[in-house]
């Protein structure tokens, strides 16, 4: 058994891996035991993960949030683009059917207020769950390089044809208890304070 002995302590982690699984699905319950027996220990040293795994996961949120935003804000730009060239190709049409011109302007007026209610909403729901960890908006823009909402301006130009768009609080709360249960789950419940 000597060689075998040593013959398992050269194998190499993958290796070792795909011999365990041929072991399971043969049944071989006791090759396994071999298997796992012979695995080689490893000391680990490591700073306190629940820090770490805090800031690990604050950044992960936050960058999941900042591309939801700016896939919100790129639909509501693409929706003004709409609005524009839809009132740029009217423009001196009086002949033909205004109704319809008048219906579809206002379907794309909907679909940009739509947009820029969410992006309130998820700016809301951001700040407020920032909030309830004790951390600032501004610090983790800071943190990951990358401002929230970065609209230059956008927003504003659109509201200015469409009117003050206020945020959906119905889509707010959704927001803030997804970011409220991805926390739980992944923070709170693993490393009670």
């Amino acid at each position: 058994m000597k060689t075998m002995d040593r013959l398992y302590e050269r194998l190499i982690p993958s290796e070792r891996f795909q011999i365990a699984v041929a072991a399971f699905g043969r049944g071989d319950l006791t090759e396994v035991d071999r298997l796992n027996d012979s695995a080689p220990w490893r000391t680990f040293k490591i700073q306190e993960p629940a820090y770490f795994d805090r800031l690990q996961r604050i950044t992960w949120l936050a960058l999941y949030v900042t591309v939801h935003a700016r896939n919100e804000q790129a639909a509501a730009l693409a929706a003004y683009a709409a609005l524009v060239l839809r009132a740029q190709r009217t423009e001196g049409q009086n002949d033909r059917d205004t109704d319809q011109d008048d219906q579809r302007f206002a379907e794309l007026c909907e679909r940009a207020v739509g947009r820029i209610a969410h992006l309130k909403a998820l700016c809301a729901a951001w700040e407020a769950f920032c909030v309830g960890v004790g951390i600032s908006v501004r610090d983790v823009d800071r943190m990951t390089g990358l401002p929230f909402l970065g609209s230059g301006g956008a927003l504003e130009l659109i509201e200015e044809i469409v009117g003050e768009v206020p945020a959906d609080d119905d889509y707010r709360q959704q927001c803030l208890d997804r970011m409220t249960k991805f926390w739980q789950t992944k923070i709170r419940d693993r490393w009670p304070e």
